[in-house]
């Protein structure tokens, strides 16, 4: 077995001592195979003391007219030093005492020593010097990990002085006024609660901590020290001393400002997107029973001739479906539910054109300034809802400025940077076209600025707002793959920043088209109806009866096949819901009828665009008519599927009623135009 070496250092005038110290370490039955090197010389020493080549010294006190003592004095800054053991030929404790205090780690009388006494003082010298090394280590690791650990750390003694902070909790509880920074007791802490905002509760409860020794757990706090507002969370544990008393107190700090806002744009979201699946829903049961009235409407309206009494009831009542039809878009675009014609606009031209309505609907005692900045990219976006996003922003500013004002649009470019994204809740990094909406108005405090965008949710008295403008505006920017930004303070007015996901190419040019006549059938088409819902079935039967269609109906897709088969085939055009009881929608419906008639055309039609999700439906699918529709537009829509050749897309003057299955979805009727827009955001813009 081969033992460890030790090299040692021995240093001594007198070579007769070096020789016995030899003797002594070269004894058999030693657990260390030693190494001496004898230097007689003070100078020699010196230097060999601090060129780190050996393990341990053996230091003789007398070195001529010098002293051992002397050199550890002279030697004790130099960081290669070894472990110095100190010989002297009396026990002196004067010298004993001196020679600890020098740095030495043993003293011993040479007429004493003993082979076995002095291998056992030398590990015990080398175990003490590597225990020393580990502590030293572990300390400047310790320290290390203080001075550089994102979270703050302040420590305090038993009164609450602080006594320690690393330099996290100088940035985060002293800004940037270096290092001290730190408010020097617990008691003296800016904290406010934060979520009430008042005084002293979570001060009270670090001082209760300090008193009891209960740990706190994720306290938050509002820090205001006059100089910023900032939200910490805050931990702390009692600094216990040996004797088991509470000595102090250790406290984390960190800045989670950014973190809160985060997540309470999460829990928004969250609530928007549960709040939207309900509208949604809601939505589509109502868009077939409004189906069903707008149609029966129509039909008594055309029946009964012009001057009858009954005539003015019945334009009520189209009147009146036509206003919950809107409300219904609003809900299905609150919830991203509508479909969007995309089409590539200059938001800038947008906001020109839209001028001359704006002025009319601010009325005199609002100026109107536009600013829009040349040459910004164009937006692909649906003209008819970006019209009600700015008319619906015009009309809330409107109304927060009773008294008269400023509202100013202005458009501009912004980059969003991959470190932005999470930040700005952007979609994705990219250059986006900003819409800015600033008005002189009663601004919102920060309970209404959270909820502004909630649909029902409303400043104004009862009667007067259905609390959707917003929601609509949010539905909207969220389908446009955008996001708002509002800032606002009450008494200096609010700013709402849209942000669109910016294009290339040039801007388009949008047309709307509205249907006055309703084309008749030709001899032997026929159409087979798959509708659940009974009453509507009966109103499109009824109306494609009275165009000449031959009308064959069923509920179910079940049904459907059933009746194919049971009428050998003989249909032209297949409408049909998309989502329907039984097992079989829509979609496999005409995929099983086509295989057996591959000419068959068809038109999907559906309460809200949703039904469409998740299908990959190819433009030979067929065409998607959303509901409500009136009968005119359905015999329209008809005649104009039968006419075009199988796969091919909507004629464009369809584009404002039909939706191409597969394709860029375009948008409903309702929300083509900016006159219904106008009337939309006039009568319910919600704050």
């Amino acid at each position: 077995m081969t033992l460890p070496v030790v090299h040692v250092l021995f240093v001594d005038d007198d070579e007769d001592d070096y020789i016995l110290t030899r003797e002594l370490l070269t004894r058999p039955g030693l657990t260390t195979r030693y190494e001496l090197h004898w230097c007689p010389h003070y100078e020699e020493a010196r230097q060999a003391l601090g060129g780190g080549e050996f393990d341990l010294c053996l230091l003789d006190y007398r070195l001529g007219v010098r002293t051992g003592l002397e050199l550890l004095e002279e030697t004790r800054g130099l960081h290669q030093r070894p472990p110095v053991i100190l010989l002297t030929g009396q026990g002196d404790p004067s010298v004993d005492l001196a020679a600890m205090q020098a740095g030495a780690v043993e003293y011993l009388i040479k007429s004493e020593l003993t082979a076995e006494g002095l291998d056992r003082a030398i590990r015990y010298a080398l175990e003490r010097r590597k225990n020393e090394e580990r502590l030293r280590r572990d300390r400047d690791l310790i320290g290390r990990i203080m001075e550089t650990s994102p979270v703050g750390i302040v420590v305090t003694d038993r009164l609450g002085r602080v006594t320690f902070a690393n330099a996290r909790a100088e940035q985060v509880l002293g800004g940037n006024r270096g290092a001290g920074a730190v408010i020097p007791h617990l008691s003296e802490w800016p904290l406010l609660n934060a979520e009430s905002g008042a005084a002293h509760a979570p001060g009270v409860t670090l001082k209760q901590a300090l008193e009891t020794g209960r740990p706190v757990h994720d306290l938050r706090g509002l820090w205001d020290d006059g100089q910023r507002r900032l939200i910490v969370s805050i931990n702390a544990a009692p600094l216990m001393d040996p004797a088991g008393g509470i000595e102090g107190l250790v406290v984390t700090v960190d800045d989670i400002t950014e973190r809160v806002h985060l997540e309470e744009r999460l829990r928004q979201s969250q609530r928007m997107k549960s709040i939207g699946q309900l509208a949604a829903g809601v939505a589509h049961d109502i868009n077939n029973v409004l189906t069903v009235i707008q149609g029966h409407a129509e039909l008594l309206r055309e029946a009964i001739p012009s001057g009858r009494p009954e005539e003015r009831s019945v334009r009520q009542i189209c009147a009146a479906a036509d206003r919950a039809a809107r409300f219904v878009r609003q809900l299905l675009l609150f919830s991203r539910k509508q479909v969007v014609q995309f089409k590539r606009l200059d938001l800038g031209q947008v906001l020109h054109n839209l001028a001359p309505m704006l002025s009319r609907l601010l009325g005199e005692d609002i100026h109107l300034e536009l600013d829009c900045t040349e040459s910004i990219p164009p937006i692909d976006a649906d003209l008819g809802m970006i019209e009600q996003v700015i008319l619906n922003l015009a009309v809330n500013a409107r109304d927060a400025m009773p008294r008269g004002g400023q509202l100013r649009l202005a458009t501009s470019l912004v980059s969003v940077q991959e470190a932005e994204v999470v930040r700005r809740s952007a979609p994705r990094p990219g250059a986006y076209v900003c819409l800015t909406v600033t008005d002189t108005g009663c601004g919102m405090d920060a309970a209404t600025l959270a909820r502004i965008f909630e649909p029902f949710f409303s400043t104004k008295e009862t009667g007067k707002g259905t609390g959707l403008g917003l929601a609509t505006v949010y539905g909207i920017v969220k389908q446009h793959q955008g996001w708002i930004e509002v800032t606002s303070q009450v008494g200096l007015g609010s700013t709402f920043r849209v942000y669109l996901p910016a294009a290339s190419g040039p801007a388009g040019v949008s047309q709307d088209t509205e249907f006055q006549r309703r084309p008749r059938g030709r001899r032997q088409e026929s159409i087979l109806v798959v509708e659940d819902e009974p009453d509507l079935r009966e109103l499109v039967q009824e109306v494609l009866l009275a165009c000449q269609y031959t009308v064959y109906t069923a509920a179910t897709g079940l049904e459907a096949l059933g009746l194919w088969d049971r009428i050998g085939g003989g249909v032209d055009l297949l409408l049909t819901d998309v989502v329907m009881p039984q097992g079989i929608d829509g979609h496999e419906l005409a995929e099983r009828l086509r295989q057996r008639k591959p000419d068959l055309r068809v038109i999907y039609t559906s309460g809200y665009s949703g039904s469409l999700a998740g299908r990959q439906l190819q433009l030979r699918d067929g065409w998607f008519l959303p509901k409500p529709y009136r009968p005119g537009v359905l015999a329209r829509v008809i005649r104009a599927c039968l006419d075009s050749p199988i796969g091919a897309p909507p004629p464009p003057d369809l584009d404002s009623v039909l939706i191409e299955a597969g394709g860029r979805l375009t948008a409903p009727e309702a929300c083509g135009s900016a006159s219904e827009a106008h009337a939309a955001a006039s009568s319910r813009s919600d704050q």
